[in-house]
């Protein structure tokens, strides 16, 4: 009987030591501490839009994020889960290795960049630097134009640079306050994939961490690890509604000529900008207008994407059709209009598949001398100083006309003549192919990458 129970009393400290050396891994079921709750949701989708369908179906406060994983070339799945559960799987590293946050294209969302550029094509960039010469810039136009106090220590520095690439995402932390979508922070449009902290993109074994030279550091918790709230920092849309939230707004006409300063002051640390209808240069929109506004047919600007390497302004136009290759007018296809800020010219594509095809372009044309780059600085100038001159005397000065803000958009046709559209795929990868294609001596942007960015 004694030996019985010494072999088993054996086999139990054998096995306490094996556990203990192999411990059992805990899973998340927060339905069972508490039955009250609704059940926990970690759901897969092929596509996008299933995700955000179920994503409004639910009651709990779930988000969607894109899984990248390899077959074939690569693709993304889409989860749906809450920000707590993703973190309980995720902080492991073991598994999900490629994740980003989807970010829907009408939510309230923090004010963040994406920075990149190729290192062997700019020798002399110092990319540190010119980080926080933008946070400066940024932190004094949110001063400006919104009374919004920040500065660096508000700016959560996430590095995953490489020897051939600088890159950079900065997630602006402020307090009580966020921006009413992408299309008001002006970085990306659509629902945008943005990198996770701690993540890597597939096939690469760089994972986006906290930069050297950061400066924010999250407010400690009792309740909630330090690892855990930098994630938590990380995420662009975790904005905390309250009584007290401002939603920021970026449509002003006094913004428009004060964020046109700004983006010349800031724009070598970045490879594209885009968006809708009004750019940076009013003056150049209201020349690009007054292009397609002819024989009672008014066109208007659909959207404008700038290549900083190039200094090149691409139109896509809509509600103008007319061709010189054909001479006539497009039955279903629209225009782009191009503008060389560089060499003081501008010129015509298409969308058309033939014209396409055939490579085509209107000739070169100079623009106006009041368009031309050297005529806007000087404009600039002389514009700063009344401005100046005005604050000091208190007196209000009046802003310059912008864009046409016709809302109106064609009837959708246009897009399939784009190339199919890549949900997925990121901006900053199309400014990286600008950046690559610029420093091996070609001068002028393929049509595949003006495609590309526009559709996107």
């Amino acid at each position: 009987m004694n030996r019985k129970w010494e072999e088993k009393l054996k086999q139990i400290e054998e096995r306490a030591s094996h556990y203990k050396r192999k411990p059992l891994c805990s899973v998340y079921r927060p339905s069972l501490s508490r039955p009250e709750q609704p059940p926990s949701i970690w759901k897969l989708f092929r596509r996008q839009t299933e995700a955000f369908n179920f994503v409004k179906s639910c009651k709990q406060d779930v988000h969607v994020f894109a899984l990248e994983y390899k077959m074939g070339d690569g693709q993304r799945i889409y989860l749906v889960t809450t920000y707590a559960q993703l973190w309980f799987y995720y902080k492991s590293r073991k598994n999900l290795l490629h994740c980003y946050e989807v970010i829907p294209e009408n939510a309230v969302c923090k004010l963040y960049f994406d920075l990149e550029f190729n290192k062997p094509a700019n020798p002399g960039a110092d990319g540190k630097k010119m980080v926080a010469l933008l946070i400066e810039h940024v932190c004094r136009a949110l001063q400006d134009l919104y009374s919004v106090r920040c500065s660096a220590e508000d700016v959560f520095n996430l590095d995953s640079s490489t020897d051939e690439k600088f890159s950079r995402h900065l997630i602006f932390q402020l307090h009580d306050v966020a921006f009413k979508d992408n299309i008001h922070v002006g970085v990306y449009t659509r629902n945008r994939n943005f990198r996770l902290y701690k993540s890597s993109k597939l096939g690469k074994h760089v994972a986006l961490e906290i930069a050297e030279d950061n400066k924010f550091f999250p407010k400690q918790s009792k309740t909630i690890p330090e690892e855990n709230q930098y994630f938590l920092s990380s995420l662009v849309c975790n904005v905390r509604f309250s009584d007290t939230l401002r939603i920021l707004t970026c449509d002003t006409p006094q913004n428009k000529r004060k964020r046109m300063k700004h983006f010349n002051s800031t724009s070598p640390s970045v490879g594209t900008i885009e968006g809708f209808q009004c750019s940076p240069y009013p003056e150049v929109d209201q020349f690009v207008l007054s292009l397609v506004t002819k024989n009672d047919i008014k066109g208007g600007i659909r959207r404008w994407s700038y290549f900083f390497p190039e200094q090149l302004l691409v139109y896509d136009i809509f509600k103008y059709r007319w061709c010189e290759n054909i001479g006539r007018a497009h039955k279903s296809n629209n225009i782009m209009i191009l503008v060389d800020l560089k060499n003081e010219v501008w010129y015509q594509k298409c969308h058309d598949p033939i014209c396409k095809a055939e490579n085509f372009k209107t000739d070169c044309l100079p623009l106006p001398a009041e368009v031309c780059l050297l005529f806007l600085l000087k404009e600039e100038e002389e514009f700063t100083t009344e401005e100046t001159r005005n604050n000091e005397t208190t007196s209000p000065h009046k802003p310059s006309p912008g864009a046409s803000s016709d809302p109106g958009w064609d009837n959708g046709m246009d897009d399939a003549c784009f190339l199919e559209a890549t949900e997925d795929a990121e901006l900053a990868e199309a400014a990286e192919s600008s950046l690559l294609r610029h420093s091996s001596g070609v001068d002028e942007i393929p049509d595949d990458l003006i495609m590309e960015v526009l559709q996107e």
